[in-house]
């Protein structure tokens, strides 16, 4: 039997209510639909959920360190190349902070 068919006779055998299992059928298919178009029908499906607002956030904070670390490799980028007069493409910070640069 169905979830929603076994719910209304559920129901129905409570209340002493004796009906047909077309009858079941029919108010089971209501039930259903009831329940999809609930959120719809109340506005839970415009409110936003809490943690994908917070993820969200959290993404925007991290694009603005990334983008805020990544002017201050610029910066010392430029920096470097200015003093060693190369090209900022031809100075090059290794993943232990070394600097070296090429001359071009």
């Amino acid at each position: 039997m169905d979830y929603w068919e076994e719910c209304v006779s559920e129901a129905c055998d409570d209340c002493g209510l004796i009906i047909t299992k077309e009858q079941i059928e029919c108010i089971a298919g209501w039930v259903e639909g009831a329940h999809e178009n609930y959120g719809m029908a109340h506005g839970y499906e415009c409110i936003p959920n809490p943690m994908e607002s917070e993820v969200k956030s959290l993404k925007m904070q991290i694009e603005k360190l990334e983008e805020k670390h990544e002017n201050k490799i610029y910066g010392v980028k430029k920096g470097v190349a200015m003093r060693r007069n190369v090209g900022v493409h031809n100075v090059h910070i290794e993943d232990d902070g070394h600097v070296t640069y090429d001359r071009r």
